[in-house]
């Protein structure tokens, strides 16, 4: 039996994470100092969930969140998004309340590639509603295993 939902708390840093399988959504929510560890604790536990799905979209709220984030602990974040079973095919829509925390949203979507993507507001309400209208969309710059890629691959340099 699939579960149409899942909410999961982490006790110690009250943040959580909720997903709606029917919605094809996934939500997020952080509170008070968030570092890299807690990010990295709430992917693999979504990724882990049986209701995640690749193409739900993501709706993250920072608004409450103090990102204590160094340059590389973002680089950081933004690999584990490329990685395969973290990775995400829908929108990437952050709430944030401070300058710092867009930022870093900014920074993230650069390196995990996905600036198409993301959208960014200053509340929670303005990001649910520009979800809502825009949910049915399929996001820019996705590219599926089967469609063809155009120019050339990029190889490592070594």
């Amino acid at each position: 039996m699939k579960l149409l939902s899942t909410d999961y708390s982490f006790a110690e840093k009250e943040s959580n994470y909720r997903i709606e399988a029917d919605r094809r959504l996934r939500t997020e929510e952080y509170f008070g100092k968030v570092r890299l560890e807690d990010l990295r604790a709430m992917t693999s536990a979504m990724a882990s969930d049986p209701c995640w799905s690749p193409n739900h979209h993501a709706l993250v709220d920072f608004t409450q969140a103090d990102l204590e984030l160094s340059s590389n602990d973002v680089l950081r974040m933004a690999l584990i998004m490329r990685q395969e079973r973290n990775r995400s095919n829908g929108w990437l829509v952050f709430a944030v309340s401070t300058p710092v925390a867009y930022g870093i949203v900014r920074m993230l979507g650069y390196w995990s590639r996905n600036t198409e993507r993301i959208r960014i507001f200053q509340s929670r309400k303005e990001a649910e509603t520009w979800l809502a209208r825009h949910r049915t969309e399929t996001p820019p710059g996705l590219h599926h295993a089967n469609a063809p890629r155009n120019g050339t691959e990029l190889r490592n340099a070594v």
